[in-house]
């Protein structure tokens, strides 16, 4: 897809105002470029509204010369997927002249997208060849299927596989009734499906379904391979043929055996001793897991609810890795870009079980590791960020009890109550660590510690004073704890700003040569942040927080890159900002209260436009505390 094309698309799923600024860091291109490209669309009739705020997509009724707010249909990625489609679907050959014109584009055009093709199914192991004007896809038909299913998770990327999605692609196959028959057929045995186990199962019923009907089967002798031929889930094996059942069809026994195992790969039978379900290499892997996070994050995921349903989901993970199967996840890069610090932990997570399991793990199967760490985390992190407070409140009846009783019902996530006193002279009697006194029924203020009066009646308007003034005490120690700890991990010599730094090469190099000869890291630090970018890119949106997977520096320190014209990251990222981190064994809480920070700021675009703007580190630095 153009850059063009994808300013329209940043404005259709963003319509709000966006500054020339930070559309051209979204982009990647110039403020002039980005003005240019608006005035195209403009010219195409698209209804994008400029301002002293800088541009929006408007949501209006439009008039008929005027285009709906659609996708565009023409990019090269679309086409691309066009075609693969076509080769699985209608016809394994193709004239390029015949695609040409069905796509309505040049011959020059067909062939730099046949190009590509070529290389996006040999990632699937299938092969493009040509032969004069013609073009054949050459590849086994249960490498075509995941092809295909591929295809249409990619169609929604960002978003959950969903009946909608799986209709329109398959119109001819009642996919509603179908995913009756299946949930039907799991809801009977007391078996319990999550919402992304069920699109799954179902897509890939349709798929084989689809198949049938036009005479693709997977070849007996492809089959044979598969050591696991003569095993057989009996529940797995009672669903698939429930559904051969209902729908009068006869599955071939390879794919019959094929659905079998995506059934099997999605079953949690809550009939069954859980413990008696998962292998003893699992629950080993689980109990390791558990302390090294703690070891590492400090998060305390050692709960029987996360342990037994993690449990379930590993032992999954875990034969999907062996039988090299891939477990689609849309919205895998969505947790990554909203809630970096979950995915981080979900990243040395799934790193661990590699390294002990020698299996590989993607971004796929990370993100649905941090689906299920997010909630433990979230509430950890919560609690961290909890206030001590305290209650000053005239001593008559119970009436300190009933007022504790209202504000822990309204406020427990986000302040302790420490103690409930009487005089002032109590507080520092005690030697209380407090963030919050809430003064009630006086107006007394402490010179030291932050205050807020309310009434003994907790109505509406204290309510609200005692919000504002949580958020305002949370918000300045967050800023606090933030430039104090900007000013142990960074220092002036180790900024730079430079349009010749153009990739991920030039800033490991950098990085590591300056950390080497200051002593921060050993000689293997380079290749440490290389094998992390391996495991996950380290960018999310435009900025990139490279490091590594072992805390094991000599010193913890970061290291601050801008490059306004773009740094070429893995995966195929663009960044504008990276921040390097180095971490020592004894500051993994300081690594992480920085990481924490600093990814809640570069997740919002602008914010991004304003630090690639700063010139010097004194700046970067007061910027970065200030957009907290």
């Amino acid at each position: 897809m153009s850059k063009r094309d994808n300013l329209l698309k940043y404005l259709q799923k963003n319509p709000s105002w966006h500054t020339s600024q930070e559309l051209a860091i979204e982009i990647g291109v110039s403020s002039r470029t980005i003005k240019n490209y608006i005035n195209f669309w403009k010219a195409e009739k698209y209804p994008i509204e400029s301002g002293i705020k800088g541009y929006k997509l408007k949501y209006k009724k439009v008039s008929e010369n005027e285009k709906t707010v659609v996708s565009t249909q023409s990019s090269s990625k679309e086409r691309i997927n066009w075609i693969i489609n076509y080769f699985i679907t209608k016809d394994s050959v193709i004239n390029f002249y015949d695609l040409a014109s069905k796509l309505y584009v040049s011959e020059t055009t067909i062939l730099q997208d046949l190009t590509k093709v070529k290389y996006k199914v040999a990632s699937f192991g299938m092969k493009l060849e040509r032969h004069g004007d013609n073009f054949e896809l050459i590849g086994d038909e249960r490498r075509k299927r995941s092809l295909l299913s591929a295809l249409i998770y990619e169609e929604t990327s960002g978003t959950f596989m969903n009946q909608e999605v799986i209709q329109k692609n398959f119109e001819d196959i009642d996919v509603s009734l179908l995913r009756k028959i299946i949930l039907g057929s799991f809801n009977q045995r007391n078996i319990y499906l999550n919402t992304f186990d069920l699109n799954n199962i179902l897509l890939h019923f349709v798929i084989v379904i689809e198949r049938l009907k036009h005479g693709h089967v997977i070849s007996k002798t492809n089959f044979e391979k598969d050591s696991n031929i003569n095993n057989k889930n009996v529940l797995a094996y009672k669903i698939v043929q429930s559904v051969e059942n209902a729908l009068s069809i006869k599955f071939e026994l390879p794919d019959f055996k094929e659905l079998e195992l995506i059934v099997e790969a999605s079953v949690i039978d809550k009939s069954s001793n859980l413990h008696n379900k998962i292998k003893l290499e699992t629950a080993n892997m689980v109990t390791d897991l558990i302390s090294y996070v703690w070891s590492n994050y400090h998060i305390n995921l050692d709960n029987d609810n996360f342990k037994d349903r993690f449990a379930l989901h590993l032992d999954r993970l875990i034969a999907r890795a062996r039988q090299e199967k891939i477990q689609h996840n849309p919205i895998a890069t969505n947790i990554k870009n909203s809630s970096p610090t979950i995915y981080e932990c979900a990243v040395i997570i799934a790193d661990r079980i590699s390294q002990k399991l020698n299996i590989t793990i993607d971004d796929n199967e990370i993100g649905y590791i941090a689906m299920h760490i997010g909630n433990a985390m979230a509430e950890q992190i919560s609690d961290k960020q909890k206030l001590a407070a305290v209650i000053l409140i005239p001593q008559y009846y119970d009436n300190a009890a009933v007022l504790t009783r209202k504000i822990q019902k309204h406020f427990a996530q986000y302040i302790n109550i420490k103690d409930e006193i009487h005089d002032p002279i109590q507080l520092h009697a005690r030697k209380l660590k407090i963030d919050l006194i809430i003064a009630v029924d006086t107006n007394y203020v402490d010179e030291k510690i932050s205050t807020v009066n309310i009434s003994q009646f907790f109505l509406k308007n204290d309510i609200q004073k005692l919000t504002i003034a949580i958020a305002t005490k949370q918000h300045q120690l967050r800023k606090d704890i933030f430039q104090e700890n900007l000013f142990k991990f960074f220092n002036s010599e180790d900024f730079e700003k430079s349009d010749e730094i153009t990739n991920i090469d030039d800033c490991f190099d950098l990085v590591g040569s300056r950390f080497s000869k200051e002593l921060v890291v050993d000689k293997n630090f380079k290749q440490a942040l290389y094998n992390r970018e391996n495991m996950s890119s380290t960018a999310f949106g435009r900025v990139a927080i490279p490091h590594s997977l072992t805390m094991s520096a000599n010193k913890s320190r970061g290291f601050i890159i801008i490059n306004p014209r773009g740094i070429k990251w893995s995966n195929n990222n663009e960044v504008y900002l990276v921040i390097a981190l180095a971490i020592d064994p004894d500051n993994k809480k300081l690594f992480r209260d920085v990481f924490d920070e600093l990814s809640n700021i570069v997740t919002d675009i602008n914010n991004v436009s304003q630090l690639v703007h700063c010139n010097s580190y004194s700046e970067f630095i007061i910027k970065l505390v200030d957009l907290l």
